[in-house]
């Protein structure tokens, strides 16, 4: 093997000029080493004590990014080199190898790596030159803003970027200087101020002096280093070079200008992004998505909890309602009141939130679901006995048609004050936030409601009476409050996003505010014709399955629209991801599979700064445009 061993290195480009007896002296701490399919040769953050030289086989340069990923940086073959850039740098492995098939490898220890380094300028001079390399382009494909950048272009942009460490109290832009540097975090904490107020927050894997450099003004915001970090810093001529040549890059600067700074959104600005009014309306998934998508699908789907809401709380229902009967006990009889209340109201609200791709976490949804019974209830009660409304003393059609909708009015408007007290932010940006929201407020009402009805039952000493109205309800209750509130709040959002600064400047309020009009008024006529006391039975059910029926089908066509909504914008933040796709092609599909689910990038992500849940695999959130980590 030694023969062998100094034949191989005497060839090797990197070691010309190498005096042969320091090759020989090398030799002699060398071994060579065999590994199989799938096998490391290196572990991602161990220190490093070897490097090696590959003889034969394939070998890949496998990372972890900010979600748990396995990302390949580099499929390398015969000759290569790998594991010196630790060993040249004196830091930890900042990337693992993994065998592709039969590897045999010379494993270099670092005394003899160190000598041969000092020997040979040319040595030492690539291996400075590749270790630069190779750190800024394993950086850039952790940043996984450059995921849609093919590999071997996205090594050119490394060599453009520079690496620039900072410390605590550093200023990186300063308010009012003149914007000519784009800025990506590997490590720290950055703080974003305009004037004395705060803005956010940023970590490693998001970016900032984007907008500035788009709109050619000078910087917007502070920003000064929380604590020790390291930036990626890349200039003005060499963003815009980015810019021009990849589709999915520009489309996510976009997005999350849109997000973070819509009246930067100038002509000239979307000039830059190569950005019409029909991309805006409906955006088209670009080609390379393609490979994010099956990427994504290979972790397990998203469990459907709002069914297991469902069977629990209604076998809850069932097993108190039997108590109540048998027993005849005030404990169970309450019980029962209550949880009969709640199982509809909250099983509607629980599956409402699992048709939402970009959700908050469930406190929020309880919250709203809580705020609408302490507060809507009381308004609409007190306001229906000061108006005298629904009195029972109507007499003539006319009367009753006018107490119907005085209900609907006051009853919607009470549960929309809830929905405006959530919706006001600009962190509700998604119609189907406002949908969710509005079921949630809707459901609250009627979940007290019932409550009430069931209590008014009971003072009547009439406990099957009670438990039968609340089951009815209970069964109704997808038809009722939570289908009328949430078209009512889809109305809301269209008119607070119809009466943005953007929107009124650009003369495009008149549709959202329309919709609005229009959506108020379908939500207080449907629960109008809900409450209005037909004369027979048969009309009664008739008028209940219309009704029901048109609020079913218009609250299905506002979450598939909403749906649509949320995926166009959650693809437009995270760029097409053609690591996976490098992934697939290097090692095979049940390769790739087995590396997903390692990742341990099978949940779904919270965002830290906005509280957003976004799906299994999402690189930036879709509604603050943050970057997500594990």
């Amino acid at each position: 093997m030694t023969m062998l061993a100094i034949d191989f290195l005497r060839n090797h480009t990197l070691f010309r000029g190498v005096p042969l007896h320091e090759l020989e002296g090398a030799v002699q701490s060398m071994h060579e080493e065999h590994f199989h399919d799938g096998d490391d040769l290196i572990v991602e953050g161990s220190y490093g004590n070897s490097c090696y030289f590959i003889m034969s086989g394939q070998v890949q340069i496998v990372s972890r990014n900010l979600i748990g990923h396995t990302v390949t940086l580099d499929v390398l073959g015969e000759g290569a080199l790998i594991g010196e850039v630790s060993l040249f740098l004196e830091e930890k492995r900042t990337s693992g190898a993994q065998a592709i098939g039969e590897v045999t490898a010379l494993k270099l220890e670092q005394n003899a790596f160190s000598r041969l380094a000092a020997a040979s300028p040319m040595f030492h001079e690539s291996l400075s030159f590749s270790a630069r390399i190779r750190t800024m382009h394993a950086m850039l494909s952790k940043a996984t803003i450059w995921a849609a950048i093919p590999n071997a272009e996205l090594r050119g942009l490394a060599e453009v970027t520079v690496r620039r460490k900072v410390y605590k109290g550093d200023v990186i832009v300063a308010e009012g200087a003149l914007a000519d540097r784009f800025y990506m975090i590997a490590e720290g904490r950055f703080e974003v101020r305009s004037g004395r107020r705060k803005k956010a927050i940023y970590k490693p894997g998001d970016y900032f002096g984007e907008m500035d450099l788009l709109s050619g003004d000078a910087h917007t915001g502070t920003v000064t280093a929380l604590e020790n970090g390291e930036l990626m810093v890349m200039g003005r001529d060499e963003f815009h070079f980015v810019l021009q040549q990849y589709e999915p890059v520009r489309r996510q600067f976009h997005e999350v200008l849109r997000i973070r700074r819509p009246d930067l959104l100038s002509d000239e600005v979307l000039a830059k992004l190569h950005h019409t009014a029909a991309d805006t309306v409906a955006p088209n998934a670009p080609k390379e998505a393609a490979a994010a998508v099956e990427a994504m699908n290979l972790a397990p789907p998203k469990k459907e909890r709002w069914m297991d809401v469902l069977l629990a709380l209604g076998g809850i229902f069932v097993v108190l309602t039997v108590l109540a009967i048998w027993l005849k006990q005030p404990l169970w009889i309450y019980a029962a009141m209550i949880s009969g209340g709640l199982v509809g109201p909250v099983s509607f609200v629980a599956y409402m939130r699992s048709s939402q791709l970009l959700g908050f976490k469930p406190i929020r949804l309880a919250s709203v679901f809580v705020a609408s019974g302490i507060i809507a209830v009381p308004i609409a009660w007190m306001l229906e006995r000061l108006w005298s409304v629904g009195s029972g003393l109507e007499t003539t059609t006319s009367e009753h048609i006018q107490a119907a909708l005085m209900i609907g009015v006051i009853e919607e408007i009470a549960k929309l004050l809830v929905c405006f007290l959530f919706l006001r932010g600009r962190r509700q940006r998604f119609l189907m936030d406002a949908v969710v929201f509005g079921a949630a407020a809707g459901m609250g009402f009627a979940a007290i409601e019932s409550i009430l009805y069931g209590y008014m039952y009971l003072q009547q000493h009439a406990t099957s009476g009670m438990l039968a109205v609340l089951w009815v309800r209970a069964l109704l209750s997808p038809f009722g409050h939570g289908t009328w509130t949430a078209i009512a709040a889809a109305g809301l959002w269209y008119g607070l996003r119809g009466a943005s600064k953007r929107s009124a400047r650009t003369n495009r309020a008149l549709k959202p505010i329309l919709m609005m009009i229009s959506l108020l008024l379908l939500s207080i006529l449907l629960h109008a014709a809900w409450d209005y006391p037909y004369a027979a039975g048969l009309w009664k059910m008739a008028g209940m399955v219309l009704v029901g029926g048109i609020g079913i089908w218009l609250l299905i066509m506002l979450i598939r629209q909403g749906t649509k909504e949320e995926r166009e914008m959650h693809r437009a933040v995270n760029p097409a991801q053609q690591v996976e796709d490098r992934i697939r092609h290097a090692v095979g599909p049940n390769a790739a599979r087995a590396g997903l689910k390692a990742s341990g990038s099978a949940q779904p992500l919270t965002c830290a700064a906005c509280g957003t849940v976004s799906p299994v695999g999402t690189r930036y959130c879709g509604r603050c445009g943050q970057a997500l980590q594990l």
